[in-house]
């Protein structure tokens, strides 16, 4: 009868895996009384900010053998920007070919955001290269491969689409057909699904206690002094954080979002999971900043 207890209780750990790990953390009522009064403060700060077009996730981590976590509007649709290139990171060491170039890329499409280092990484996930447009079966079996990502996340509990190349111009030709009618195929993503991944990657949980480390060690932002090269601290969520402060950090902003996702550890030696996504006021460069004092002067308050 015994050997049958080993196999039952691994699979009872992947099961609850990801996102459903994330939903195993009980929600605080204070803590999403401080997420409400932060945002309700954002958006009269910010008039174009409207309370839907602001979403927020917050895991405390300080107590690691009890976390809790509250959202505003945390299961929200969003266009996620550059910070879906949290999901094809996962993918990539998921699917394990980490050569030179793959791992180059990594570094590319992580610590700067480049556009070509996911393009590249995307083409390799999901067995497809971008180019003219396709017809009939040929279409079908592209737009099919790159539902890869999505299928597999869906495995763990997510509801994202995370099938679609940033672009800094484009698509063109068969990504905009794989883009579909009204973009219905775009790529989306929540603050909750955000801050479970990054909970995932942080309990050292995300494809395996290695690969979790190196997912850190790309989402590293050193903020005393900055690298030369960062592009996802000033002006971002990052920008609020006292001084030393300890980050980890994947950013996102068009001309429609302007979005951060972060972990950070604080001298308070408060543990945080925090994801701010927005709509309508992306031009504001003072918004995720202003977003994040507000936020943290809540979360900081009578702990």
């Amino acid at each position: 009868m015994l050997r049958f207890l080993v196999p039952l209780f691994v699979f009872s750990s992947v099961a609850l895996a990801d996102f459903r790990e994330f939903k195993a953390v009980p929600v605080n009522a204070e803590l999403g009384a401080k997420l409400t009064r932060a945002a309700d403060a954002s958006v009269k700060d910010f008039p174009r900010l409207t309370a839907d077009n602001l979403a927020l996730s917050v895991i405390d981590l300080s107590k690691p053998d009890s976390p809790v976590r509250a959202d505003y509007h945390g299961d929200a649709s969003f266009y996620p920007a550059s910070v879906i290139k949290l999901f094809f990171m996962v993918e990539t060491y998921r699917q394990g070919k980490l050569t030179p170039e793959i791992e180059r890329a990594l570094r590319e499409m992580i610590q700067v955001s480049d556009n070509d280092a996911t393009a590249f990484l995307v083409d390799i996930l999901t067995d497809t290269c971008s180019g003219s447009e396709l017809e009939g079966k040929a279409l079908e079996d592209f737009i099919d491969r790159r539902r890869k990502l999505n299928r597999y996340f869906a495995t763990l509990g997510y509801d994202i689409s995370a099938m679609m190349k940033p672009w800094s111009f484009g698509p063109f030709g068969r990504d905009m057909q794989a883009m579909g009618e009204n973009k219905v195929n775009r790529n989306r993503a929540s603050a909750n699904s955000f801050a479970s991944l990054l909970l995932w990657i942080v309990r050292r949980h995300a494809i395996s206690p290695q690969a979790s480390d190196a997912m850190m060690s790309l989402l590293e932002r050193p903020l005393s002094p900055p690298r030369p090269t960062e592009n996802q601290v000033k002006e971002f969520f990052g920008e609020s954080l006292p001084p030393g402060t300890k980050l980890w950090s994947k950013e996102g902003d068009t001309s429609e979002v302007r979005h951060d996702a972060a972990y950070l550890e604080l001298p308070s030696g408060r543990k945080l999971v925090v994801v701010i996504l927005t709509r309508g006021a992306a031009d504001e460069k003072t918004l995720l900043p202003a977003i994040g004092k507000r936020l943290l002067a809540e979360l900081e308050a009578s702990k």
